[in-house]
């Protein structure tokens, strides 16, 4: 039987959680987000939650605004993929949006980031539109604006 310390949990970022969420970042992201900027949304009060199996394992942060949500990040650790852990961080992101009263949730994701789209439409995320060259560098890519009606 697991420990309960390991049992895995979707928890509130913490400021001393931001450079472990950095690390995990720059092991996903062609180009990662800086601890600063960690940091200044955990002052922005966007909702930063983490997913912790013993260590953190992934992290979604979303902005709230009148009427909408954006999901700003959300990333699982590599060794951790494919066990479901991503789809619970969006359900996690979507429920505070609904619990906001968000009537639209947006997001961006890479063309390229075949997963995470297959992920994004199985929770009913519709493509809305095409931002050219948002993302970068490294390299400028598109990226794929997608909206899930609450």
């Amino acid at each position: 039987m697991r420990a309960a310390q390991d049992a895995p949990q979707i928890v509130r970022m913490e400021p001393g959680d931001v450079e472990e969420v950095a690390g995990l970042e720059a092991e996903v992201s062609p180009a990662p987000w800086s601890v600063g900027i960690f940091r200044d949304c955990l002052r922005a009060r966007y909702e930063c939650w983490v997913f912790r199996l013993g260590e953190i394992v992934g992290y979604v942060i979303v902005s709230l605004g009148p009427g909408e949500a954006h999901l700003l990040n959300i990333a699982v650790a590599p060794n951790q993929q494919r066990r479901g852990f991503g789809r619970q961080l969006l359900a996690k992101g979507v429920a505070i949006a609904r619990q906001a009263g968000a009537e639209r949730v947006f997001l961006e994701v890479r063309p390229s980031n075949l997963r995470a789209r297959a992920i994004y439409e199985e929770a009913g995320f519709e493509f809305l539109s095409l931002r050219r060259k948002y993302y970068g560098p490294p390299r400028k890519e598109d990226a794929l604006v997608y909206a899930l009606a609450l």
